[in-house]
């Protein structure tokens, strides 16, 4: 049994909590530096203070349980610089995980996930409820799949990619670092840095600074 701190006591975090429950772990508490949620419990577990708290808890594991890509990585980078911080990768026990798949550390795979084979996913990356994978995807780090996302084969999703609720992603599709898919799109091709892609099929909406 692991025992976990969770970064973030929010929905999201709600959500991995119960997940690290399921995968047989003990949930020591919540890190969030939201004012009002200091001092209280979600779930029945303490919030334990805020996040630049994390190093007097550094003999626990730690979740980043933000759905945001970008303030994963910050979070990462602004509290959590020392080397002997351990990130636990959380696999939830109804997800489905094929043949020659690797899952870097900090990642989560939640309930429903379908992974086949050949897969290579980075650190702290989500994959949310439902989502599909096909063969032979490389997903790099701090990428989010949104619940019900369906990922076909030989595709290449680079650093900070948000993938939104119900895309669906043709085959061999590179999509570069920090682009965002809409809800409901359906991508037919290759998708540039920092673009905003929606609709069926999908666009550019807009460019992100």
């Amino acid at each position: 049994m692991k025992k976990i701190v969770v970064v973030g006591a929010g929905g999201f975090g709600k959500e991995i909590a119960w997940m690290a429950k399921c995968c047989g772990h003990e949930v020591v508490g919540f890190l969030d530096s939201t004012p009002e949620k200091q001092n209280t419990k979600i779930m029945g577990v303490d919030v334990l203070g805020p996040i630049e708290n994390a190093q007097q808890f550094i003999e626990y594991e730690f979740v980043i349980a933000i759905g945001n890509p970008r303030a994963r990585k910050k979070i990462i980078d602004s509290f959590f610089k020392d080397e002997k911080f351990i990130f636990a990768t959380l696999i939830d026990p109804r997800a489905i995980v094929g043949q020659n798949v690797t899952i870097a550390e900090g990642s989560m795979i939640c309930a429903g996930a379908i992974l086949t084979v050949d897969i290579e996913i980075g650190k702290h990356t989500i994959v949310n409820i439902n989502s599909t994978i096909g063969h032979d995807v490389k997903i790099h780090d701090f990428v989010t799949i949104a619940p019900n996302a369906s990922i076909s084969g030989n595709i290449e999703l680079n650093h900070y990619v948000e993938i939104g609720t119900n895309a669906t992603l043709r085959e061999k599709l590179t999509v570069q670092e920090g682009a965002m898919i809409g809800m409901g799109a359906v991508l037919t091709k290759d998708v540039e840095k920092n673009h905003v892609m929606v609709g069926n099929p999908a666009k550019l909406l807009k460019i992100i600074d």
